[in-house]
């Protein structure tokens, strides 16, 4: 009888174990992509917590002070299902500044606290370069300017610089390494680490995706962010800066959207849009109405702000209005020729070539 209870409690612990095991085994994928994010956070920074059940990976920079204040970088990496036994990954990186308050009780060390001062979003795509080609089997080592405004030209990077153990294959993001210039009289040497544009196309098609998702969800924050990184990715395509126009009148930075306008009035070159990339343009129809009637006051309190005007003539020309955005415009040119965006959007509206 004793024997029979020993056995039967022996086979139940078997049991027990058998089915918790899986229930606390992560798919190989999930760990992979995870040790990859790991990886990447690790050659930059210090790597200073891994939470396998929700699957982020934190790291920090060493701190570093000037005369005013202690600054850091934090980098914060996120692993996610993408598909079945498929997992992508995405990279958030914030500059942060210590923050010391007045202590109201007197004496002793006044408390201080981190507080964020913005994204990186260089540094982010840098990353994200270097995360998927990581995910495709290569390695490249990013190399991402810092974006502090406290830094003078020369200063040290808030992402320190790793030494590859390899030759790197450079990204879209990446700085290449700058050649040294030639003696007199010697030709110079080709180079061989132009970034390569089809990596580039795909992180600017992946950003404008989950920017146009984030648009047309109304979530303006992080379909702008989304739209930089694109912007970024590929700043020669005109796409990504009209995206931002719309995202920053949604936001009413009308300043800001006419200067995204301009620039992707430099970026279009030759290219006229066709209709189905105005079509992406518009975002969600309710949307694109609300921004035009608070366009169209605006202007109406301030006609001499050639940027809300120049705003409102590209959302007349979404919106299908040709005559009223033709009109509008008219007046930009007349008031100021040199504008490179009213010009971009009178040749487009005439259908011919920029």
């Amino acid at each position: 009888m004793r024997r029979s209870l020993v056995c039967l409690l022996g086979l139940a612990a078997l049991g027990c174990h058998s089915l918790w095991r899986p229930l606390n085994q992560y798919p190989p994928a999930y760990v992979r992509a995870l040790e990859t994010a790991r990886a990447v956070l690790s050659r930059h920074f210090v790597v200073t917590n891994v939470d396998r059940a929700h699957g982020v990976v934190e790291a920090s920079s060493v701190v570093r002070a000037n005369l005013i204040t202690k600054y850091r970088t934090k980098a914060v990496a996120r692993v996610f299902p993408v598909g079945q036994d498929t997992y992508g990954a995405e990279i958030r990186v914030t500059n942060e500044l210590e923050v010391s308050e007045v202590s109201s009780l007197g004496g002793g060390q006044p408390p201080h606290d981190w507080r964020a001062v913005g994204f990186d979003h260089l540094a982010e795509t840098a990353l994200m370069a270097e995360l998927q080609a990581e995910f495709q089997g290569e390695t490249i080592v990013a190399r991402p300017r810092p974006s502090y405004i406290m830094f003078r030209p020369g200063a040290a990077l808030p992402l320190g610089q790793p030494r590859p153990a390899h030759p790197s294959v450079p990204g879209p993001a990446s700085v290449p390494p700058q050649p040294a210039a030639p003696t007199p009289g010697e030709a110079p040497a080709k180079s061989s680490a132009a970034p390569a544009p089809q990596r580039a196309e795909a992180l600017f098609a992946q950003h404008l995706a989950l920017g146009d998702m984030q648009w047309q969800r109304k979530d303006f924050e992080r379909a702008l962010m989304e739209y930089q990184r694109a912007a970024l990715a590929c700043p020669g395509n005109p796409i990504g800066h009209l995206s931002l126009a719309g995202v920053w009148a949604a936001l009413r930075r009308y300043g800001a959207g006419a200067e995204a306008l301009r620039a992707a009035a430099a970026a279009g070159g030759d290219q006229a849009l066709d209709a189905q990339q105005v079509g992406r343009l518009r975002g969600p129809e309710d949307a694109l109405g609300e921004r035009l009637l608070l366009l169209k006051g605006w202007c109406k309190q301030r006609p001499e702000d050639l940027d809300g005007r120049l705003l409102l003539a590209y959302h007349y020309w979404l919106a299908g209005r040709t005559e009223e955005a033709r009109a509008s415009l008219g007046e930009i040119i007349q008031a100021k020729p040199e504008d490179a965006g009213a010009r971009f959007l009178a040749r487009q509206l005439e259908g011919a070539r920029i």
